[in-house]
């Protein structure tokens, strides 16, 4: 997807929260003074800008990695010697290469680190709607766990109809930020996959040859088979991503949205946790963000608007003034 489309998606969500703030605005009038739920669609506004930056600098940074592609391809003597250096002009346009590749991978890090906290602002506001008793410290993980805890409210429709958004972002952003990027506490190749042309480019996190029991771990991940999405399930034996247990577990990852029982999505978040391997593309990833914020506040504004006397706008507490 283009960046122009990704964007839009996110100016729709930000025109979704700032109706959303409007509507419970309106509707309770409260006097003034600090109240948590406005501040947090504040802050959801702010982190929304901040993802949509991220992704703005990630399709510029991919676009220069493909122009120096080019150069490179230009300047590249024809049947170089093995082992001796390349000119200098080919060396200057790798070290540009290496550059805008790290840069690129600090951002995509930063879009996991930010897009995390927008979770957590847009469950905070879900919740004070629902006026729902959840401890807040980390709202999107507690607001998760109640959907999946059976227990009804008025938020039910947003877990009805973003049920597979929201566990996709709970495993994609959540699990790989903190498994990953933020409490990498094994040894993890950290690197990036992406082709020579083209627009993709994603983190690339395997665990080490020969840390883990290569042998025992491909025959649990061949049992995961059926969590797998249906053209690998149908596919022949041989096929590779079938064949190979590393690109299979993956790809049943990328699937865990769809796969219903929770069981069955922890266990391939727990073996998908101890192999690594590579993550969407930032465009998916942006994407897949930005809609669950758009459908998600929209939703959120219908149920406001014929919940209105629930809210919990998270009032200060007010004490007497010291004399």
């Amino acid at each position: 997807m283009d960046y122009e489309t990704i964007i839009s998606i996110k100016d729709k969500a930000e025109k979704n929260l700032h109706t959303l703030s409007k509507t419970v605005l309106d509707g309770l009038k409260p006097p003034a003074g600090p109240y948590g739920f406005f501040h947090h669609s504040a802050h959801s506004l702010e982190r929304l800008q901040d993802c949509q930056r991220v992704v703005k600098r990630l399709f510029a940074g991919r676009a220069k990695l493909t122009e120096l592609a080019k150069q490179q391809n230009a300047v590249m003597p024809k049947d170089w010697p093995a082992g001796k250096p390349y000119p200098e002009e080919v060396q200057k346009v790798m070290r540009q290469e290496d550059e805008v590749n790290a840069y690129m991978k600090q951002d995509l890090e930063t879009l996991y680190i930010f897009g995390g906290i927008l979770l957590d602002q847009l469950s905070l506001q879900a919740i004070a709607i629902a006026n729902l008793n959840l401890p807040k410290k980390h709202p999107f993980v507690e607001l998760v766990n109640f959907f999946e805890s059976g227990q009804t409210s008025i938020l039910d429709p947003i877990w009805n109809q973003l049920k597979e958004k929201i566990l996709w972002l709970h495993y994609q952003l959540r699990f790989y930020r903190n498994r990953f990027v933020v409490h990498a506490n094994r040894p993890w190749q950290r690197g990036t996959t992406r082709s020579v042309y083209g627009d993709d480019f994603n983190l690339f996190t395997p665990t080490p040859p020969g840390w883990l029991d290569d042998e025992k771990l491909n025959e649990e991940i061949k049992k995961l088979v059926h969590l797998a999405p249906e053209h690998i399930k149908n596919a022949p034996d041989d096929y590779w991503e079938k064949e190979r247990p590393r690109a299979l577990i993956e790809r049943i990852f990328n699937n865990i949205g769809n796969i219903g029982d929770k069981h069955d999505r922890e266990k391939v978040a727990s073996i998908f946790g101890q192999v690594g391997g590579s993550t969407p593309t930032f465009q998916i990833i942006a994407t897949k963000l930005f809609e669950l914020v758009e459908l998600e506040t929209e939703l959120l504004d219908n149920i406001a608007k014929a919940n209105l006397q629930t809210i919990n706008l998270g009032q200060p507490h007010r004490t007497s003034s010291l004399i």
